[in-house]
């Protein structure tokens, strides 16, 4: 398991239903939730430039494998950041973080710092792939209730995939928007399915993105 499957395993289900609450709570005001909502006795967030980059510091080592004594190569603070991506990843799904370890203890440091920047949110009809669904002739026939592009796009994408599509299944309102996806999307691309599992918001959030085949089969238009 990599650090960041590892990672959302390990915050998934206590640590981001608290990160949840206190957004909630500030209104996802970030520069709030850095000031206010993140001060405690175990961390504390700071504001380095107003609704853009923030800092996030822990006293000790929350790491429960650390803690324990099973863990204790720096390397596992890859770990740590990645679990910070995540939880951005989940708080603002539209909008696109880097984070950068600043010092940790398992590094020599007297606290775990970690430098968060807030980049300009990705459009929602962006898809996971990258690409962009506002070109896609399913959402363009759902968009336009253009029954002949429907069927036109149900052959194409059966002969593609080596499956039977339907024109009624050709009904899709974005990869990653609420609402109806053709079947293509919801059940048979593999991108979809690995980057809701990795919680990434895009592909390009994920480290494996430059050496994986199936992205790049995609956006060369191969399947």
């Amino acid at each position: 398991m990599g650090y960041r499957e590892e990672a959302i395993e390990c915050v998934k289900d206590h640590v981001l239903p608290l990160h949840k609450q206190i957004y909630t709570t500030y209104d996802g005001d970030f520069d709030r939730i850095y000031s206010e909502g993140y001060n405690s006795k175990s961390y504390h967030g700071r504001v380095i430039e107003p609704g853009m980059v923030y800092e996030l510091s822990y006293s000790a080592c929350s790491c429960p494998k650390v803690k324990c004594g099973l863990r204790s190569n720096p390397d596992q603070c890859e770990c740590s950041r990645q679990s910070i991506l995540y939880v951005l990843s989940q708080l603002e799904p539209d909008s696109q973080f880097d984070v950068r370890i600043e010092n940790t203890i398992l590094r020599g440091g007297d606290c775990c710092t970690f430098r968060i920047t807030r980049r300009a949110g990705v459009k929602r009809l962006i898809a996971y792939c990258g690409l962009n669904c506002e070109k896609c002739d399913a959402y363009i026939a759902t968009k336009n209730d253009d029954q002949a592009l429907r069927e036109k796009t149900a052959k194409l994408w059966s002969e593609m995939n080596h499956t039977k599509i339907l024109p009624e299944q050709i009904n899709c309102e974005g990869c990653r928007m609420n609402g109806r996806k053709t079947v293509y999307c919801e059940n048979l691309c593999s991108i979809r399915q690995c980057a809701l599992k990795k919680g990434v918001t895009t592909c390009a959030d994920c480290q494996k993105m430059k050496s994986c085949q199936t992205l790049e089969a995609v956006t060369s238009n191969v399947i």
